[in-house]
Parts: C-alpha cells; structure tokens; sequence
C-alpha cells in the first residue's frame, strides 16, 4: 500500500471545525477544489484557494444546462481548460479523457492507472473524475484499488482498478502535475480578468446551445425556474455552487485592487453580486418551500436571479473599462492567450 498521509491531512474535513454554512462549500467536486490541496502539499502555493481558483479562470465560468441540473457544474471541455488553468499558475501537467463505451478504453484504462501510479510514487496526487473531480492519493497492488479523497467526506474512498474511469456518466478524465515553475502572480490575475469576459460573451462551442446556456445565462435559468421543468434540489445544488464562485470571485478581486485605477468598480459589482447569491441562498436554505415549488420561492429567486444577471453584466463592463487597451487590442479574439 502507498499512499500520501500527509496530503490526505490537508484535505478539509466536513466534521473538522466547518460550519453548516460553509459545509456545502466544500461538496461541489469542482477542479479547483481537487487541484487545490496537491499544489498545497507540493509547497507549489501559499494562497488562498479562491486566488488560485481565480488566477486559473475557471472561477468565472458560469454554464446551465436547460433542466438545472448538477451537470451544470462540470459542463466544460475538461481536456483545454484544465490543462490552461494548470499552466496558467505554472504547473505542467499531462492528462487525458474519452468515453468509457469505446473498445480502446482498457488500453486508456491501463495507461491511466500507470500514470497515476507513477504520480503517486513521485509524491503528488493525481485529479481524477469519479463523477466529480477527486485527488488520488493512494493505492494498494495486493487489494487492486486507488484510494480518492473528496472535500466531503472524511474517509478515503476505494476505487478497484477495474472501475476506474466507469463512472456514472460515460466520461473518464484523469490529470497528473509534473513540475512547477515561477509565473508573473499579476500578470496572471489581468489575464484571468480578462477571459472572465471571454467566458460571458462566449458560448462554449462543445456544448449545443439548445442545450446548455453559457456565460450570459441568467435569462436561461429564470425561465426554466419560471417553467418548472427542473428538479428542485439539482437546481439547489447548482444555484449553491454558484453562489460558491460569486462569493469567493468578490474576494479574488478585492485581492486585485491595485491592477487598475478602475477596479474599485469591479469590486464594487462583484460584492453585490456575491450578496445577491446570499439573497438566493436563504431562500434556498427553507428546503420545504424550495421543494414543494412554491409560487412565492421560485418568483422570489427569479427576480434575484435576474438582478444577478444585471449585476454580473455590470461587472464585465467594469472589467472592460479597467483593461480596455489589453481587450480593444484582441480584437473579436478576447480568449486569446
């Protein structure tokens, strides 16, 4: 058996001093949530894990499928953002995906669990999707099974080899770090400003847009809300995680003031969006109103819903107004990198 006692250690524990309302914080599987706690045990980062989860832009995605449903959260093209948001705070890092169902997945199979392995050997946890993103930090030959820690659960879970990358949904993901290396901090946290605004403006072109709303998708969710085509606690989960990045982007971009004699603007935005999510989450949090669908708790989240939208709109023309010489000069290509 070889595991990693000490980074196991680092991993927040649901029944370790989190409060209720921070708890939910930590449930989400999202990348950020299994990257964060490797680069603390290789020493690669001393920050926060909302300034790491927002140098690598993932914090201000906001993508809805046309249901509610937790696939929002991890609705995105693993293979490039994962891979950029890596790079972006200057770890190297190799992966792969694919789908379970094709007749080569054995071989991805087998590589998978040797590179995991070899991960694991060097001293570094691998992120791993198990139907949310998990850090490997152990395995066992004798027993044939990894050993994944979640930000939700106490305990290790055990994964036989024979399972890895069957999931419930058809889709396998597996990302091993390599090496670090210094990075210009600020420079990062401009660039991560602007693909924030690339991420608002631009639909994510591996998702079909009758299906999924990317970006500028507030109207999206009030109207599937108002429609009541939804089940009722995905959506909660989905509004939660959301509330999640809103509230720690606030704080990411109050740790940015300094970048541009404009940003008091964006901070100003970003905290009244954060607020609003407040607003949405105690609504939420009267879990028999929310789930019985009443009329007064879904309007009631809708019109904060729609304020949100304004609000987060609001806050990428104030993004805009602060960098406009970087995002003028990148033409109809803001994403440009």
């Amino acid at each position: 058996m070889t595991d990693l006692a000490d980074l196991i250690q680092r991993l927040p524990q649901t029944n370790a001093g989190i409060t209720n309302t921070d708890r939910w914080r930590y449930a989400t599987g999202s990348y950020a949530d299994a990257l964060y706690p490797i680069l603390l045990h290789k020493k690669w980062t001393h920050l926060p894990r909302y300034i790491i989860a927002g140098m690598t832009a993932n914090l201000f995605r906001f993508v809805v499928d046309r249901r509610l449903t937790t696939e929002s959260i991890s609705a995105y093209n693993w293979m490039a953002e994962n891979f950029v948001a890596a790079d972006f705070i200057g770890v190297t890092a190799s992966q792969a995906a694919g789908f379970s169902f094709e007749p080569t997945f054995p071989l991805y199979q087998k590589q998978a669990l040797h590179d995991i392995k070899a991960s694991i050997e060097r001293g570094t946890g691998a992120v791993l999707w198990h139907d949310q993103f998990v850090v490997v930090v152990g395995y066992d030959d004798d027993e044939e099974v990894l050993f994944l820690c979640t930000g939700d659960d106490p305990d290790m879970l055990r994964l036989p080899y024979s399972l890895v990358g069957r999931n419930n949904s058809p889709y396998w993901y597996y990302q091993v770090l390599e090496a670090h290396q210094s990075i210009d901090m600020w420079e990062v946290c401009k660039e991560s400003l602007i693909q924030a605004v690339y991420k608002w403006e631009t639909h994510d072109y591996m998702l079909p847009a009758q299906d999924y709303a990317c970006g500028a998708a507030y109207t999206a969710v009030a109207e599937v809300l108002q429609s009541g085509n939804y089940e009722s606690h995905q959506a909660a989960m989905v509004l939660r995680y959301y509330a999640r990045t809103r509230g720690d982007i606030a704080s990411y971009v109050r740790a940015l003031q300094h970048l541009s004699p404009h940003m008091d603007q964006v901070i100003e935005q970003y905290t009244q969006l954060a607020d609003l999510y407040v607003s949405i989450v105690e609504v939420l949090d009267n879990s028999a109103a929310w789930d019985a669908s009443e009329p007064e708790s879904i309007l009631r989240v809708s019109e904060l819903i729609r304020s949100a939208g304004d609000t987060e709109q609001a806050a990428i023309d104030a993004i805009k107004h602060a960098f406009p010489e970087t995002i003028n000069n990148r033409f109809s290509d803001i994403g440009l990198r």
